[in-house]
C-alpha cells in the first residue's frame, strides 16, 4: 500500500520505516531540516515558516483578527489557495500563518487529498507538548475516517482505531497500551495479551489501560465504540493486520 510519510520539526531519531519509491514524503515545515540529516529529498515541503526561514515568506504571526476556529473545519478550502512556489527544487505549498490548522494537519489533509489512507508521522513529538496532543488528535481524525496514521517517537509507536480491532503477530515484544481518545470507549476487550480485558468502558478522564505487556503470542484489542489510542514498542518488523 501507498503511504504517506510526513516528517515535522520535533523530536528526530532518524526514519524508523524503510522508505519505497512508492511513498510520498512531505516535510512540514522546519521537518525539512530533519529529512536533510537523513540525506532525504521530499516529494513536498509544506508550512507557514514561522520555525524555518524561506526567502520570499513572511513566517510572521500576521495581523491580529478574530478568529472562528471551527470555520471551514471539514472542507478546509484554503488548501486550494496556497501560496506555490519552490525551495531547494522541491514543490512547496505556503500556508498563511492566521490560520486553525497546524501544518502537520495541513499536510494530513493534502495527503488525503491525494487518495491516501496510511500516514506516518516523524518528529511529531517533542517540546511543544501542545503540538504533541494535536498530532495525537490528528490519529483520532484519520481512524474516524476509515484511515490510519502512526506517530514515532525514539522508542514507541502510536496510533488510533475507531470501532474496530487491531491485530498483532506472535514477535511483538514489550508493553502495549490503550488510552481513550474520545470521551467514552465501549466495549474494549482485550486477548492475547499478558492481562485479559473483556468487553470494559474507558473514559478520556481516567488513565486506564496502561502498561499490558505481549506475551508472545497473537494478540488484538477491539473497541465496539469510539476511537483509541494505542501505544506500543517499536520492532524491527512493524506489521500487523486491523479488521473492522
Amino acid at each position: 500500500m501507498k503511504r504517506c510519510i510526513i516528517v515535522g520539526a520535533g523530536d528526530y531519531f532518524g526514519i524508523p520505516v524503510e522508505i519505497t519509491e512508492e511513498d510520498y514524503i512531505i516535510a512540514a515545515d522546519a521537518g525539512y531540516k530533519n529529512l536533510k540529516k537523513s540525506g532525504i529529498h521530499p516529494d513536498l515541503l509544506v508550512g507557514d515558516f514561522d520555525s524555518m526561514h524561506i526567502d520570499g515568506v513572511a513566517g510572521t504571526t500576521g495581523p491580529v483578527r478574530d478568529l472562528d476556529i471551527y470555520e471551514d473545519s471539514e472542507k478546509a478550502e484554503y488548501l486550494h489557495h496556497l501560496k506555490q512556489m519552490e525551495v531547494d527544487g522541491i514543490e512547496t505549498k505556503v500556508i498563511d500563518p492566521i490560520k486553525n490548522d497546524p501544518d502537520m494537519m495541513a499536510c494530513v489533509r493534502l495527503g488525503l487529498e491525494q487518495g491516501f489512507s496510511e500516514f506516518h508521522i516523524i518528529g511529531g513529538t517533542g517540546k511543544r507538548i501542545d503540538h504533541s496532543i494535536a498530532n495525537l488528535q490528528i490519529l483520532g481524525f484519520l481512524a474516524a475516517r476509515g484511515c490510519r496514521g502512526y506517530i514515532y517517537n525514539e522508542f514507541q509507536i502510536i496510533t488510533a482505531i475507531h470501532n474496530e480491532t487491531q491485530k498483532f503477530p506472535a514477535e511483538m515484544q514489550g508493553y502495549f497500551s490503550a488510552l481513550a481518545l474520545s470521551d467514552r470507549c465501549r466495549g474494549v476487550t482485550e486477548k492475547g495479551f499478558k492481562y485479559i480485558v473483556n468487553d470494559v468502558e474507558l473514559q478520556n478522564t481516567i488513565p486506564t489501560g496502561i502498561s499490558n505487556e505481549f506475551v508472545g503470542t497473537e494478540a488484538e484489542i477491539s473497541v465496539k465504540d469510539g476511537t483509541l489510542l494505542l501505544i506500543y514498542d517499536q520492532m524491527k518488523v512493524h506489521k500487523f493486520s486491523c479488521c473492522n
